[in-house]
C-alpha cells in the first residue's frame, strides 16, 4: 500500500516534526512511503534520507490556483493510496485534488486549535466534505469541531502527539545557579514572546535571577523580533534572556535546561512540550487547548494565564522557587506523564486503524 505524506515545507515546526516522524514509523510497518512538498525548505529532509524516505518538491506550485493544479497533476502520476495531508492549506489543497477528479483516500490532519472561523476555513471545513477522516491532534480542536460542524463528527479520530522516548530520553539534573529556562518556539505573536518579556521584567524587578534562551528567530516576522528586541533593551533585560536562532539540536537544549516554557496564546498538541516531560523537564506554560493534559499544575509544572504578565510571572516564581526534592520530584513525574501520552506505538497504530478501515 502507497501513502503520500503531504504538506507545504520541511520546516522547522512541530507539525512537519510529527509527519516525518509519522513517515519512519510508517515505513517500519512495512508501508511504501513517501513525502511531498511543495516549499523547498529542507530542515527535516536529512532526517528522511538517513531513514530511506525520499521527499520531493512538487514543481510549478508557486501561486495557490497553480498549485491545486501542479499537487493533481502530482498526484494522479503517484497514484497513492491514501494521502495524509498536515496543516491547513495542504490539507485545502489536497481536498481540491481529490475534487478535481484524483482517486485516494484522504486523511486531513488538523494541527491547532481554531480560533476565528474565518472565510478560509469556513472553505476548508466544506472541502472536509470530500475527507475520509478528520485527525486533530489535540482534544480541544476536536471539541471545536464537533460543536460547530456537528456532521464531521463520524470522521474525527483524533490521534495526539507521539515523541520518541529513546532519543528524547530521561536527563538526571542538577540545577544551575543561575537557573536555565528554554523555549523551542518561533518568535511572533502567537508563541507571546512579549507576554513573556513583560512577565520576566516583574521577575527581575522582584529580585529573582534567572537566565531564559529562547530558540526560534524566524525571518519571517522581523518586526516582531525588532519590537521583542526593543523591550528587552528598554527594560535592561539584556542578560536575563537570549533570542535565539532555530536548533537542529533540540535533545541538548533540553538536557541544558533546568525548565522549560511555552507561553503561547493558543496550541494544538505541541511538540516541545511532549519532548521536554519526555526529557524530565519541569514546565510553566500556557493553561490553553490540551496543555493541562501534559502539564499537571504543581504535579510537574505550573499553568498561567497568557494575556496576563503577572499570571506568567507568578508561575515562573513557583518554579524557581522549588527546593531541590520537589524539583526532582516534578521532573520525574514529566517523564512519567511522557511515557504514559506520548507512546509511539499507539500513535502510528491508530492511523493503521483508519487506514485499514477502507
Amino acid at each position: 500500500m502507497k501513502i503520500l505524506l503531504f504538506t507545504d515545507s520541511l520546516g522547522a515546526g512541530g507539525a512537519q516534526r510529527q509527519l516525518v516522524g509519522l513517515a519512519v514509523l510508517l515505513k517500519k510497518k512495512g508501508f511504501e512511503v513517501k513525502v511531498c512538498t511543495y516549499y523547498d525548505i529542507d530542515f527535516y529532509e536529512q532526517y528522511l534520507e538517513d531513514n530511506g524516505i525520499m521527499n520531493e518538491i512538487i514543481p510549478h506550485a508557486v501561486t495557490f490556483q497553480k498549485r491545486i493544479w501542479a499537487v493533481r497533476k502530482y498526484f494522479k502520476k503517484e497514484n497513492p493510496n491514501w494521502v495524509i495531508a498536515y496543516q491547513e492549506t495542504p490539507s485545502l489543497v489536497a481536498c481540491a485534488a481529490k475534487m478535481l477528479g484524483c482517486k485516494f483516500h484522504l486523511i486531513a490532519s488538523e494541527r491547532n486549535t481554531t480560533q476565528i472561523i474565518s472565510m478560509n476555513e469556513r472553505i476548508r471545513f466544506f472541502l472536509y466534505k470530500w475527507v475520509d477522516a478528520i485527525v486533530p491532534n489535540s482534544y480541544a480542536q476536536e471539541k471545536f469541531l464537533i460543536q460547530h460542524y456537528p456532521w464531521m463528527k463520524v470522521k474525527i479520530k483524533t490521534i495526539t502527539n507521539f515523541v520518541d522516548l529513546d532519543r528524547f530520553s530521561y536527563v538526571k539534573r542538577v540545577r544551575h545557579r543561575v537557573p536555565l529556562i528554554v523555549i523551542v518556539a518561533s518568535i511572533w505573536e502567537s508563541k507571546n514572546t512579549l507576554g513573556l518579556i513583560e512577565g520576566l521584567k516583574l521577575l527581575k524587578n522582584r529580585g529573582i535571577n534567572f537566565k531564559v534562551s529562547w530558540y526560534g528567530i524566524s525571518e519571517k516576522n522581523s518586526d516582531y523580533l525588532a519590537q521583542c528586541r526593543s523591550k528587552i533593551e528598554e527594560y535592561d533585560l539584556q542578560d536575563y534572556i537570549e533570542l535565539c536562532k532555530k536548533t537542529k539540536v533540540i535533545e541538548k537544549k533540553y538536557a541544558e535546561a533546568d525548565y522549560f516554557c511555552l507561553p503561547s496564546f493558543f496550541e494544538g498538541t505541541p511538540n516541545v512540550i511532549c519532548e521536554a516531560i519526555s526529557t524530565g523537564l519541569p514546565i510553566i506554560c500556557s493553561d490553553v487547548c490540551d496543555n493541562s493534559i501534559y502539564v499537571k499544575d504543581g504535579i510537574n509544572g505550573f499553568l498561567f494565564d497568557p494575556h496576563h504578565p503577572e499570571s506568567i510571572a507568578i508561575s515562573l516564581s513557583k518554579a524557581l522557587a522549588l527546593n531541590d526534592e520537589q524539583y526532582r520530584l516534578f521532573c520525574m513525574n514529566s517523564r512519567q506523564n511522557a511515557e504514559t501520552l506520548l507512546n509511539s506505538d499507539d500513535f502510528v497504530d491508530k492511523y493503521i486503524k483508519i487506514i485499514n478501515v477502507k
